[in-house]
């Protein structure tokens, strides 16, 4: 057994986005596949020792999830990629061809694994669909057999040496089948989604990773006979490094490592300057290919005549340190090391104006596309405010301030904690009423505070992260105060905003002007009285923001969006189809959680339907996802794959209106419930990005937008995600010069109205980057002086609130 430790060996560079899979041929050559929507061939020359891109596949509509290499048969001398990506589709391309020579349509949702068959030219694939197929590529591609039987996606599908073939699945199992798809055995033992298998042929048994962070190795019998621990977090990729013996496990994960297994135990680990390894693969020279989260691929050896010179080593191990440090920072939640590097440029902006955050030298720096031609770039526009560090003298900086105290408060359990910071001297009551306000709390938790701040400052520095102290609160070291957030109430009043009943109030939320503001059961958000109302007199008086409640679409008849279901029902394929029994259990969700859990299966099913044909199914979404139920299982089905249908749905290239806004609607509505709530958190700046690139909207469209972007702001204010602010400073300027329709500029006005009031920390900032945007204040001073119909004049005023707080 080699004692020797891995050394970074090469840096690959050629994609735009994380590199999701990498795979190896007898030559040592790498094919690689990327989020950036290609597939590479790296072509290794043993005389000079290094790779050469060579070949670039982009005929994928979408990332590039899985890619495999068939070697060289008769029929296919030059040997075969293949790649497997979200939009569904198989590609099967010749090494030294750009455009697919076989297109393969068998999966409805993305294809998320590929692996070598054990005869010539055969292959597995395993899809989000549920299923893993059996396909043959002599002469025309063949599916052969069909292997269906998990409850979840399956993210890995191998051959064994005895033929039997193993699926993986977010299920939590594994299946072994006959390679006619019988089901031999389920296989339980991990207590999360399996990601990857690997067969080791040699001592007739495969090995499985999973997202519970452990590895465990099972006999072709199914017995399980060993389990081994090490890693932190979920296990993307493993492999078989027979150069040194079938003994010998590689793996990678989301802890930014790769470890090496030999006879069980972990021989050396692998730190990389990034957050997600993805995929790992050997060569049969005995070094490791790994692609990332960072776009990059790196290689490692053990042979001292292939270790990268001291410069690059030296680079690496910068990165790594810097990471490492970028890992424990964060700004307003977000961690600065889960943001894009500079790789991220690479990629060529959609419009001029985009904007783009990426990190930088440990910072997060915003970058912005400049169209000009050829000459069109991403120029720096500097550093985004915010961050938590140390300055020289030992105090701890927090949005852009030293303090000798920054504790942090789980105001509710799931929910990221609330700063609370604290210079010794300072007036406690004053600190405790800031704290109040910024993070609306009730105001008689003032001297809890105050107290609470009190004992612990007598203590030394405690670290922001550490929540071992006592709480104002409980008394012990996390609380839930006892108010309830409205955002998911039904409240029977009229929203300004949709004319439906979604509104609701609540007395101890938000803080205005430094006191509760209280309002009766029909308070109306912008003015205060008792309810709402459209006049000039009263649109003049009110205060429009700041506001803390989503707003929601909710009005509809399921039984209309059921007669539509039937008529495209009809139109649809074949495979897609469902019967009228199960069409009217589907509408169920609309009103509550359903009877039987299938009928969420058959949505999803639904939702593969052509473009033209999907919107009725997404409308019934859209209802369902304001029942807490529905919006947590339809969130979390296959890892969160709603979010990748709707990010399509209002993506650039997209076509059908309809869809694009109802895509706006539900993700305004997913908003209402917590794993909602954290799905478009976690997606936001993809969202923004997507948004920033839509060309023009209907009044429907329009206003569908400008309530996502009024909640998204309310959803970073309530994270206490200065990050998000700080782009929703760029991004709803930029939306408001584009819109047309007067309910919709309003609703943005809003948005940065709310921004504004409740930024505190960084208001100067912001206001800054705002005041950035000429054709922004063009547009706010044409609407401070229109009149014309109630609306118009509701909008007029409100841009009149907005430029106090902006001049």
């Amino acid at each position: 057994m080699s004692k020797k430790e891995y050394k970074l060996s090469k840096t690959l560079y050629g994609h735009s986005l994380d590199v999701r899979s990498v795979t190896v041929t007898s030559k040592n050559d790498i094919i690689s596949g990327s989020r950036d929507k290609t597939a590479k061939f790296w072509k290794y020359n043993s005389l000079q020792d290094n790779y050469e891109e060579v070949m670039s596949y982009k005929d994928q509509k979408n990332f590039v999830g899985a890619v495999l290499y068939i070697e060289p048969t008769e029929e296919y001398p030059d040997g075969l990629v293949v790649t497997g990506g979200n939009d569904n589709v198989i590609l099967v391309y010749k090494p030294s061809e750009p455009f697919a020579t076989f297109t393969i349509k068998q999966h409805t949702n993305t294809v998320s694994c590929l692996s070598k068959g054990n005869e010539n030219n055969y292959f597995l694939s395993g899809s989000w669909d549920n299923s893993a197929k059996y396909h043959n590529l002599t002469g025309r591609p063949t599916c052969l057999v069909t292997f269906s039987g998990h409850s979840a996606a399956i993210w890995s599908v191998i051959q064994l040496k005895d033929n039997k073939i193993v699926t993986a699945s977010a299920d939590k199992t594994i299946i072994i089948w006959s390679n006619n798809g019988d089901k031999f055995q389920t296989l339980t033992g991990h207590t999360d989604c399996v990601r990857a298998l690997v067969d080791i042929p040699e001592l007739s048994v495969f090995a499985s990773a999973a997202n519970d962070a452990s590895i465990k190795i099972w006999k072709y019998t199914g017995d399980n006979i060993q389990t081994l621990y090490g890693h932190t977090n979920y296990i993307y990729s493993i492999a078989n490094d027979k150069s040194v013996g079938p003994d010998c496990l590689i793996s990678s994960d989301e802890d930014r490592t790769v470890r090496v297994w030999e006879n069980g135990i972990n021989t050396d680990t692998i730190s990389l300057p990034a957050q997600s390894i993805w995929s790992v693969a050997c060569l049969s020279n005995g070094d490791i290919v790994t692609g990332s989260s960072d776009g990059i691929i790196r290689i490692f050896t053990r042979d001292e005549s292939r270790v990268a010179n001291e410069q690059a080593l030296t680079k690496f191990a910068e990165e790594v340190n810097n990471l490492k440090q970028q890992n424990m920072q964060e700004i307003g939640g977000v961690k600065v090391s889960d943001l894009p590097g500079k790789e991220a440029l690479y990629d060529p902006g959609k419009k001029s104006g985009q904007m783009k955050m990426i990190r930088e030298d440990g910072k997060v720096v915003a970058y912005t596309w400049v169209m000009n031609g050829d000459a069109s770039h991403w120029e720096k526009v500097g550093d985004v405010m915010g961050g938590t560090d140390k300055d020289s003298s030992g105090k701890t900086v927090y949005e852009g301030k030293p303090y000798d105290f920054v504790f942090s408060v789980d105001v509710e359990d799931g929910k990221p904690p609330i700063k609370l910071p604290y210079n010794k001297g300072d007036d406690v009551y004053q600190a405790a009423h800031a704290f109040l306000t910024k993070n609306f709390l009730p105001a008689e938790y003032l001297e809890q505070v105050v107290d609470f701040i009190l004992k612990n400052s007598k203590e030394q520095y405690v670290p922001p992260t550490n929540n071992e102290y006592q709480d104002p609160f409980t008394g012990g070291s996390r609380y839930t105060p006892s108010y309830q957030s409205n955002a998911g109430q039904m409240g029977m009043n009229v929203d300004p905003f949709t004319g439906g009943s979604s509104y609701s109030t609540n007395s101890t939320k938000p803080v205005v002007n430094n006191a509760p503001l209280s309002r009766g059961g029909n308070a109306d958000p912008f003015t205060g009285a008792s309810s709402y109302t459209t006049t000039s007199q009263m649109a003049a008086a009110a205060t429009y923001f700041p506001i803390s409640s989503y707003k929601t679409f909710d009005t509809g008849d399921p039984n209309v969006v059921l007669n539509k279901l039937k008529e495209f029902n009809g139109k649809a394929a074949s495979s897609n189809q469902i019967g009228e029994a199960e069409l009217a259990s589907v509408i169920e969700i609309c009103s509550g959680p359903p009877s039987n859990a299938t009928v969420f299966d058959l949505v999803f099913k639904l939702l593969d339907w052509p473009d033209d044909l999907v919107f009725p199914v997404l409308d019934i979404i859209r209802l369902s996802v304001r029942h807490a139920i529905n919006n947590k299982v339809i969130a979390e089905v296959n890892n969160g794959v709603i979010m990748t249908k709707l990010l399509y749905y209002i993506g650039e290239g997209h076509r059908v209106a309809n869809n694009t806004i109802l895509a706006f609607r539900i993700l305004s509505n997913l908003c209402l419930h917590e794993t909602g709530e954290n799905i478009v958190f976690n997606n936001r700046f993809d969202l923004m990005e997507n948004i920033t690139s839509l060309g023009t909207l209907n009044k429907n469209g329009q206003i569908a937008l400008a309530t996502v972007l009024l909640n998204m702001t309310i959803l970073s204010l309530r994270k206490l995600d200065e990050l998000g602010c700080s782009v929703l400073a760029q991004v709803l300027p930029d939306v408001a010069t584009k819109l047309t329709d007067p309910e919709s500029q309003f609703r943005v006005y809003v948005a940065l109205g709310t921004l504004m009031k409740q930024c505190n920390s960084h208001k100067a900032e912001l206001v800054q980057k705002i005041n950035e945007n000429s054709n922004f204040l063009t547009t706010l001073q044409l609407h401070s002086l229109s009149g014309g119909n109630e609306l118009e004049i509701k909008r007029t005023n409100c841009v009149k609130q907005l430029q106090a707080l902006l001049f």
